[in-house]
C-alpha cells in the first residue's frame, strides 16, 4: 500500500510521473493516491519513494527516514579503473576471509535489479573452506566416476589435459577458492535466466572494492543441476532453479597491468557497432 502524507507533499507530481505501472494518479486535492482497483499493479519499485523531495510517500511500509540519502558516486575514472583491471582469480589463499567482509559482500544484494522488479532471487553463500571441501571431494568423485566411464572423452573430447588433471585430483573446478556464492531463482520467475547473471556481476564489481578476487564457475552450475548430493547441500527452496555461480576469495596473485583486449567499432547512419576482438 502507497501513503501520501497530504501535509508534506508539495503536489509536484514527482512520483506520478516515475510510476512505472501508473497505479498513482493525481487526487482531487491534486494529492497522488492510488488509482481504484489498482493496488495489485504495484512492483513495490519504491521510486515514488525515492523520488519525493519531501519525504511524503510511505510505500508499503517503508518509510523515508529508512532510506539511505544520496551520496558520492565513484568518478568515471576510478570506475573504468575497476572494470579494466578486474580479473579471473583461479589462485587463492588457503585461509577465509573475515566474516565481517562476507558481511559486507552480500549487504548490496538487497539493491540487486531483477525483471519486473520481482526480487525473488535466492543466494547460498559459502563461508568456510571446510564446507567448500564437501563440494570439492563431491565434484572430484563424481568427475573421475565420468572419467572411468568414459563419457567424459566422449564429451569433452578438447580437454584431454584437464581430464589427466581431474584423474591426478587437482581442483579444476573451484580453483581451490575458499568460498563460492550460488543465485537461484524461482522457475516462475519472469526473467529466471539473466537475473541471477546481473546479481553475481554486481557482486563480482563490489568484491573487487575491498581486495577480493573472483571467478565465474560456469561448470559447477551444470554439475549442481545434475548432482543432487551438490544440489541438496545448497538447501534452495522448493522450486529454485540454480542460474550462476562464483567463487572468491582472497588473491594469491597479484597482476602488474591490465591486460589489453580488442576492438572494433563502426557508425554508419547514426547507429554505432562495437566487436569485441581478441
Amino acid at each position: 500500500m502507497i501513503a501520501v502524507d497530504a501535509e508534506k507533499c508539495v503536489r509536484c507530481g514527482a512520483c506520478v510521473r516515475d510510476c512505472i505501472v501508473e497505479v498513482l494518479k493525481p487526487g482531487a486535492d491534486g494529492v497522488p493516491c492510488v488509482a481504484s482497483g489498482e493496488e495489485r499493479f504495484c512492483l513495490n519499485c519504491q521510486h515514488c519513494l525515492a523520488v519525493c523531495p519531501q519525504g511524503a510517500v510511505v510505500c508499503n511500509g517503508v518509510t523515508p527516514e529508512e532510506c539511505a540519502g544520496i551520496g558520492p558516486l565513484p568518478g568515471a575514472a576510478e570506475l573504468f579503473n575497476l572494470l579494466r583491471q578486474r580479473r579471473s582469480i583461479r589462485q587463492y589463499r588457503p585461509e577465509n576471509l573475515e566474516p565481517e567482509i562476507i558481511d559486507r559482500l552480500v549487504e548490496p544484494l538487497a539493491w540487486i535489479p531483477t525483471g519486473c522488479n520481482d526480487h525473488r532471487l535466492f543466494f547460498t553463500v559459502i563461508r568456510e573452506q571446510r564446507e567448500m571441501a564437501f563440494f570439492r571431494a563431491e565434484m572430484s568423485r563424481q568427475l573421475n566416476l565420468l572419467i572411468r566411464t568414459g563419457i567424459m572423452r566422449l564429451v569433452y573430447p578438447g580437454y584431454k589435459r584437464y581430464l589427466e588433471e581431474i584423474a591426478g585430483g587437482k581442483d579444476v573446478v573451484f580453483r581451490n577458492a575458499p568460498h563460492m556464492i550460488v543465485a537461484a531463482t524461482p522457475r516462475s520467475a519472469p526473467c529466471k535466466e539473466a537475473d541471477p547473471w546481473i546479481a553475481l556481476s554486481y557482486f563480482d564489481l563490489f568484491a573487487q572494492t575491498l581486495g577480493v578476487g573472483t571467478c565465474w564457475c560456469g561448470f559447477a552450475v551444470h554439475a549442481f543441476r545434475w548432482n543432487r548430493r551438490l544440489r541438496k547441500r545448497l538447501n534452495l527452496p522448493p522450486g529454485y532453479r540454480i542460474g550462476a555461480v562464483m567463487l572468491f576469495g582472497k588473491p594469491d596473485v597479484q597482476y602488474a597491468r591490465a591486460a589489453h583486449p580488442r576492438q572494433t567499432v563502426r557508425t554508419s547512419d547514426g547507429v554505432m557497432h562495437v566487436r569485441q576482438s581478441q
